[in-house]
């Protein structure tokens, strides 16, 4: 089972998410925040395989900010930086960050995460 974190503050968004990781049963939705502060928090106690952060996020940091953080409290927690900008070259040379997809691709979604996951 693949332990998911969802850092979106954006309800369509995260209604949009959920409902592809619904389908796929070897997915777990295992937190939901709109915060990067708090994602880093629910990194550190949930220690998901994988966390879908945005990057523009209610709070201080932006995703991009906060994947680091998240990266040290759960190193092998997998980040992928899902946001509507376009952030792909600066998504890629920020090393906390092992993938990128813009929301307009969410349609590539599962197929993206287990490319990620399979690595």
């Amino acid at each position: 089972m693949t332990r998911v974190l969802l850092v979106e503050d954006d309800p369509t968004v995260r209604a949009v998410i959920g409902m592809l990781l619904e389908t796929e049963p070897d997915f777990e939705l295992v937190g939901v925040t709109g915060s990067a502060e708090e994602g880093v928090e629910l990194v550190s106690s949930l220690g998901p395989d994988l966390v879908l952060l945005d990057n523009q996020l209610e709070g201080a940091l932006t995703g991009l900010e906060a994947a680091p953080q998240m990266k040290a409290a759960h190193a092998s927690t997998v980040v992928l930086l899902c946001t509507a900008l376009d952030m792909q070259e600066r998504a890629e040379r920020e090393p906390a960050v092992d993938g990128y997809l813009r929301k307009e691709q969410l349609v590539d979604l599962v197929d993206v995460v287990r490319v990620l996951l399979s690595r």
